[in-house]
């Protein structure tokens, strides 16, 4: 059984999370010929203040990214 973790800013709406679920899910099957009820998808959703870029807490310069 696949698993899939995705790791992404926090702030993205329940819309959007179960649209990457359902994308990442079909790009699984289709890789390995499985079917989607064996595929599993945890998306975690993290604070923007505890991503670390080039040494550095949050960088400025993705404080623009949505």
């Amino acid at each position: 059984m696949p698993l899939i973790e995705v790791k992404l800013w926090a702030g993205l709406d329940d819309k959007t999370v179960g649209k990457i679920i359902e994308k990442q899910t079909e790009a699984m099957c289709e890789a390995i010929g499985c079917p989607p009820e064996a595929v599993r998808v945890i998306v975690h959703q993290i604070p923007k203040n505890h991503w670390g870029v080039a040494g550095k807490q949050r960088s400025p310069k993705y404080d623009e990214r949505p």
